[in-house]
């Protein structure tokens, strides 16, 4: 299914991007400065910055760059595939999972835990790799992991 190229963000939407990306996983602007930030209905897509984007827009595309937000209600959700890419950088809402606690989310994807941190979307990794992103209340946590991160665990 094809569809119109996305747009750029505006300059608030995107310090809006960027401000919730470092306030909530420390990921720092700068490292996004290579990249536009494109939007759709309720994604958000980083493409390499590039003088040919306004020759691109005129394209019908099927996607384009990175998908790395989502908007949930009013939330912003990361995608997997952007913290697999950027979550080693992050320095805020890392949850480092024991094995056990693996186990656990692969049967049921929740798990009751106490963590001290904030509610909201974290980073969710086992000793060696990023694996993507969980949801934690308080008292659960929620795991958003692909199938295929999940069977090669």
């Amino acid at each position: 299914m094809q569809g119109r190229f996305p747009k750029k963000v505006t300059e608030e939407e995107k310090k809006e991007i960027l401000t919730y990306l470092e306030e909530r996983f420390g990921l720092l602007p700068e490292l996004f400065e290579d990249y536009e930030i494109l939007k759709g209905v309720s994604n958000f897509w980083l493409f390499p910055k590039t003088s040919y984007l306004n020759f691109l827009t005129s394209l019908e595309v099927q996607t384009v760059g990175l998908l790395f937000l989502r908007k949930v209600s009013s939330y912003l959700k990361p995608t997997s595939a952007f913290l697999q890419r950027f979550g080693d950088l992050a320095t805020k809402n890392v949850v480092t999972l024991s094995s056990e606690i693996i186990e656990k989310l692969k049967e049921r994807k929740k798990v009751e835990i106490d963590l001290d941190l904030s509610p909201g979307y974290v980073i969710l990794r086992d000793e060696k790799w990023v694996l993507g992103c969980g949801l934690y209340l308080p008292g659960k946590l929620f795991a958003y992991l692909e199938e295929k991160v999940l069977r090669n665990l």
